[in-house]
């Protein structure tokens, strides 16, 4: 198959993505806020166990430990060391979570073991919007 325009390409991708399992709900033009908030709602419904997450979704804040824990790994290999880890850890600050708040909670954020089964989700994002430091593209 041959293309003649990045779009048509992009759209064949993700119509063979849509034919091999991948979600069907694609997510357009999403900002860096959006991905994050999407990786919460996903790491919220794989940790909602009693000895997790109970009922009381992630918080910003509790997001942003996350992320600090990420920002830390400079290689790539200690990312990959990061994923394949299976989980991470948090301090939960959700007041609404008596049962664990201020305490350590350890979260699943992904299982090799899960591939194509289990709580993995396999999502098409199309387009994503990031901010840029240039000042010559905003």
């Amino acid at each position: 198959m041959t293309f003649t325009k990045e779009s048509e390409f992009e759209k064949a991708l993700i119509q063979e993505l849509s034919k091999k399992g991948w979600e069907e709900k694609i997510i357009k033009n999403p900002t860096e806020e959006d991905l994050l908030q999407n990786w919460a709602n996903i790491l919220f419904a794989n940790n909602k166990g009693i000895d997790r997450l109970g009922d009381e979704p992630l918080t910003l804040s509790e997001m942003q430990q996350i992320i600090e824990q990420i920002n830390t790994l400079k290689t790539p290999l200690k990312l990959n060391s990061f994923i394949n880890g299976k989980t991470v850890s948090i301090v939960r600050d959700n007041p609404n979570d008596a049962r664990h708040f201020g305490k350590e909670v350890s979260l699943k954020i992904y299982d090799r073991q899960e591939i194509a089964a289990g709580q993995s989700r396999y999502q098409i994002v199309q387009q994503p919007i990031f901010k840029t430091k240039s000042k010559d593209t905003q």
